[in-house]
């Protein structure tokens, strides 16, 4: 399900100048819808996550596969801006909200020990959808034309997932302890069940706070190179087919990235593989100012899937440790409409620029500032921890 949910929202980037050449949009304003479906789906992650964490995850994850479907298919019948912003940045927003939060809420409490791994191997999904689904939507552009495809990634997409969310389950009592929370490995979570960790009292927590403004920074450069890669590959004069394996191989290195990173988190401590995965955002950006053969896109996209891909394990990893698991859904909504915004302006600022200037320049060293800036919240982060004990 996630392959599916990743797979469908970086296939945008083979979507992006289909859809301005054939209604003549600017690429801010494609950018803006990409942007505005990012910022609702991380809006409505809060709702979808708490109904999971109340009512359990089959019963919405069920919704949000209609929805995907939905709102693909729709657009595929858009004639305006207005018409677009509906389907793809509402509509189908919706459905692709409540499968990262819900997945991973279910995995923490199913996991208590090695819990990065098993979120590692469970975000590795995406990166499958990414080295598979990007490249085939690509190709079906290409065979057929971008309102069919959309149709065509609707309808397969919406019966996969609801189908699939059928057979989710929660995990048995045995695991779960009297709160609600996930037990078995009691230093691993002693620090979230030493006190009250409702969404509530969490949000008044300064580490919280510094959380989700690391990430928030740390999305905006990711999702930079994520929509506005294959542009700039093919401006210089790349073949779209061969832009789009860029993607791919993001998504396949990704893999490696998301189970090492996961498993490493467990041995050399969180704030460590935070620390590591911005580093390596930071020299991504300045190698990829200076990125213009097949080959160095190519040795771009292995360095670039470091970060990618460490991403996702980290965020709830962090919340399991140091918030408990009894509103992980919750939680993982809040953190994911913040860093969402982070991930909105990104793209949407790179497109203006490239629109005033012709270049992607001034955005590549944007996308490094905000990985430098996100990594000094991280350091504060790992202060406050220490200092807190």
């Amino acid at each position: 399900m996630l392959a599916v949910t990743y797979g469908l929202m970086y296939s945008y980037s083979v979507f992006f100048k289909p859809l301005a050449d054939y209604f003549q949009w600017d690429r801010a304003t494609v950018s803006l819808v990409y942007s505005a479906s990012l910022v609702i789906r991380g809006a409505v992650s809060i709702g979808t996550g708490y109904l999971a964490d109340r009512f359990g995850a089959a019963r919405i994850m069920v919704a949000c596969g209609f929805f995907i479907g939905l709102g693909l298919a729709l657009s595929s019948q858009v004639q305006t801006l207005w018409q677009f912003f509906l389907t793809y940045a509402v509509i189908e927003a919706i459905g692709l909200s409540g499968t990262f939060g819900i997945g991973t809420a279910m995995i923490s409490r199913w996991f208590t020990k090695n819990r990065g791994l098993a979120l590692g191997i469970f975000a590795s999904g995406s990166g499958l959808g990414t080295l598979f689904i990007v490249p085939g939507v690509e190709r079906l552009i290409d065979s057929v034309d971008w309102s069919q495809a959309f149709l065509i990634c609707g309808l397969a997409s919406g019966v996969f997932m609801m189908a699939a969310a059928f057979l989710l389950r929660p995990p048995p009592a045995s695991i779960l302890n009297i709160s609600g929370s996930a037990g078995g490995d009691a230093g691993q979570d002693a620090a979230a069940r030493a006190g009250d960790t409702t969404p509530g009292r969490s949000l008044r927590d300064p580490r919280m706070l510094l959380l989700m403004a690391a990430f928030l920074t740390y999305f905006f450069g990711i999702q930079i190179v994520m929509v506005h890669l294959v542009n700039h590959a093919t401006d210089i004069g790349i073949n779209p087919l061969v832009a789009a394996t860029f993607i791919s191989v993001i998504g396949a290195v990704s893999i490696a990235s998301r189970l090492s990173i996961g498993a490493g988190a467990d041995r050399m401590g969180i704030h460590n593989s935070l620390i590591l995965t911005r580093v390596f955002l930071i020299v991504s950006f300045v190698f990829l100012l200076f990125t213009r053969s097949v080959w160095s896109f190519y040795l771009f996209a292995v360095l670039f899937s470091i970060p990618y891909g460490g991403e996702i394990p980290q965020i709830p990893l962090y919340i399991g440790k140091y918030f408990g698991t009894k509103s992980m859904a919750t939680l993982m909504g809040l953190n994911l409409f913040v860093i969402t915004v982070g991930g909105a302006l990104g793209p949407w600022i790179t497109g203006n620029i490239f629109d005033n200037t012709g270049s992607y320049r001034a955005a590549f060293i944007a996308g490094a500032f905000s990985g430098a800036l996100s990594l000094a919240l991280v350091l504060v982060l790992k202060r406050k921890n220490r200092d807190i004990g």
